[in-house]
């Protein structure tokens, strides 16, 4: 009688840590497949979304220069405000491109290259500036700023009753820039829209150089250009 009450106790332990085994089995395999559940419903990682060349930008500015050439002082003035226009548009979301061209024309009282005193001839003087600067841009919620350096180039012709000199100088531009957003424009709602979506008024600082340290001969078109503007985003 109890040997038969050892055996069935036997049994019973017996049946209940297959139970156990079976159970914690169970539960850990429950335990891996939710694991594998979350790690499946994980979003994957977003890579880069910005499109090169998809911000771009086209304005007006008006650029006032400021000579310390003492050939252009004498005969025309030390300064003088005129008109550019530019393209820009972001290679990555930091760095971008533009170019920019103007013009500027003065009329002054002709200089005699013998004497070197006035005359009552008329002598004009035009300006083709160009500037193709690589830029780096600061986005803010309300304005951005711009950084741009770049190769200059200055197309001239000074023409007077004794003498014509045609010609292009060669420099660097630097400047900087705060293009303050505006609500004089409102992207539209509408899906597949074209056209402007923002328009920002911009404020500009920069040095056009030529001739850097003493190094070339003829007209020294080297400015200092201060300038405001609307910039168009598209």
């Amino acid at each position: 009688m109890i040997r038969r009450f050892i055996v069935i106790v036997c049994l019973l332990i017996a049946v209940t840590a297959v139970c156990g085994v079976d159970a914690s089995a169970a539960d850990s395999e429950a335990r891996s497949e939710k694991k594998k559940a979350k790690k499946s419903t994980k979003e994957p990682k977003s890579g880069p979304t910005y499109e090169p060349f998809s911000d771009k930008a086209v304005g007006f500015r008006g650029v006032g220069e400021v000579w310390q050439e003492a050939a252009i002082v004498m005969v025309h003035r030390s300064s003088r405000f005129g008109g550019t226009g530019f393209f820009s548009a972001g290679i990555t979301e930091l760095f971008g491109m533009e170019i920019e061209i103007g013009y500027n024309r003065l009329v002054g009282t002709a200089v005699n290259p013998v004497t070197n005193q006035r005359t009552d001839n008329q002598a004009t003087l035009e300006l083709v500036p160009i500037a193709m600067d690589g830029t780096m841009r600061m986005e803010g919620s309300t304005s951005d700023l711009v950084f741009g350096a770049g190769p200059a180039f200055v197309s001239f012709n000074d023409r007077s009753p004794t003498n014509a000199i045609s010609g292009m100088k060669i420099g660097i531009d630097v400047r900087v820039a705060v293009q303050i957003h505006t609500h004089f424009i409102q992207h539209s709602i509408r899906p597949g829209a074209r056209g402007m979506r923002r328009m920002d008024l911009e404020f500009l600082i920069g040095r056009r150089q030529h001739q850097a340290f003493g190094i070339g001969e003829g007209l020294d078109l080297s400015a200092w250009r201060i300038g405001l503007g609307l910039v168009g985003r598209l």
